[in-house]
């Protein structure tokens, strides 16, 4: 699969947003199943019924950084291709397995599966694409994961309508992706000599990318509160049954309402980028989900539910460019395979320490309001390093904070 001159078409770019719409929800589109799960499992724990949500994360973060070195040594697309076909084989298989134990081992090969696909399509797009088309793609990017929260959290939940083993053959969507990027894709030409001799010097840039994953971890930690434990605030919300007592359709419209906001924000990403510092836009990014947690807390109708999970999409939607682009600004790409493994690790820790987290949150709170209102003044918090740095720079020093510029394309 490799061509020295490759040049990226229309369905190279369809396949790769296609690819991308499994990043951040591929672990999450049984969400809407998880209630009745909880009850073919009776003698399972809710926080092991969770783990079918954030399993994959932790097996993410626990590979994401190896399997990005091989896609260094080994090509991006082969790693793609054998990624998603791991997504599809693994996904679906709690469609026929009996065990709760047993699923959650074919959720934790799943997540390796959705590691290597979230490494190769930021890698690729950086390879692929330069400059202002590679700002407007990544965009695109995280636009395609807001819309595969739409799809997959809808889908889902109309499946686990059927029942619960039904919302699990949504992986199956793997199957076209897998044949696109095959016919599309080729490995991108490697550096010549000259090129190869300039970079020597260039290393890996450890501590520049720790700022933001930190970031990305935190902003990924509020972001997850959604598939995970949303479903639940919403079964007990009296105004969800309009449509019956089985709410978990009702859950997969709102997450998919959520992607949506994602994807819309994702569109127009380059124009926020071009008008905006990145310290101002990771302020946003926290109001934005303080804000929507926060509603959700108050939440006694479906009106200010939707107004809740379309904040937290837009706050979603401004993260993942923003953190794409300041990955991509900043490292060689010999390195881009790692890099891009660091943003698998540090955007599914989050999603892991998610359920950790709310554990004594909820253990203080009491009820699932409280505990959303607790996580959204900690998200207004969280905007506050970003804040203090934009006072900083405007009336502490005249330089330019170096995180603070404006997003690099």
């Amino acid at each position: 699969m490799t061509a020295t001159s490759f040049k990226p078409s229309g369905w190279t770019l369809l396949f790769l947003l296609l690819s991308a719409m499994m990043i951040l929800m591929g672990g999450a589109a049984v969400a809407p199943a998880l209630p009745l799960i909880s009850q073919a499992f009776p003698g399972a724990s809710e926080t092991l019924i969770s783990l079918i949500i954030t399993l994959p994360a932790l097996a993410i973060a626990l590979t994401g950084f190896f399997i990005g070195a091989l896609s260094d040594k080994f090509g991006k697309v082969p790693v793609l291709v054998a990624s998603i076909a791991v997504f599809t084989t693994a996904g679906s298989s709690g469609f026929y397995l009996n065990s709760i134990y047993a699923i959650l081992v074919g959720r934790f090969i799943l997540g390796m599966g959705i590691a290597g696909i979230t490494c190769t399509t930021s890698s690729l797009i950086a390879c692929y694409y330069e400059g202002i088309t590679r700002a407007r793609v990544l965009g695109y990017q995280a636009a395609a994961m807001g819309f595969g929260v739409l799809i997959l959290e809808t889908s889902g939940g109309i499946l686990a309508g059927i029942s619960w083993r039904a919302a699990f053959l949504i992986y199956l969507i793997g199957l076209v992706i897998l044949v696109g990027i095959i016919t599309s894709m080729r490995e991108p030409a490697k550096p010549r000599f000259e090129e190869k001799e300039r970079s020597s010097d260039e290393t890996f840039p450890a501590s520049p990318l720790l700022a933001a994953y930190i970031t990305l971890f935190l902003g990924n930690m509020l972001f997850f509160l959604l598939p995970t434990k949303f479903p639940f605030l919403l079964a007990n919300l009296d105004a969800a049954r309009v449509i019956g007592e089985n709410t978990a359709l009702a859950s997969g419209i709102f997450l998919g309402i959520s992607g949506c906001a994602s994807s819309l924000i994702g569109v127009m990403y380059g124009r926020i980028a071009w008008r905006f510092r990145r310290n101002t836009i990771l302020t946003f990014t926290f109001v934005f989900f303080g804000a929507g947690l926060c509603i959700l807390g108050f939440a006694s109708s479906l009106i200010t539910v939707g107004i809740g999970v379309v904040f937290i999409g837009i706050g979603e939607g401004i993260l993942m460019p923003t953190i794409l682009t300041w990955i991509a600004s900043i490292t060689p790409k010999q390195y881009l395979g790692r890099a891009s493994g660091g943003f698998s690790v540090a955007l599914n820790l989050g999603q892991f320490a998610s359920t950790l987290a709310i554990v004594p949150v909820f253990v203080i709170a009491g009820t699932y309001r409280n505990a959303f209102l607790a996580c959204g003044c900690v998200a207004f918090f969280f905007a506050l390093p970003y804040l203090f740095a934009i006072l900083k720079e405007k009336y502490g020093f005249s330089g330019v904070n170096p995180v603070n510029s404006k997003v690099e394309i």
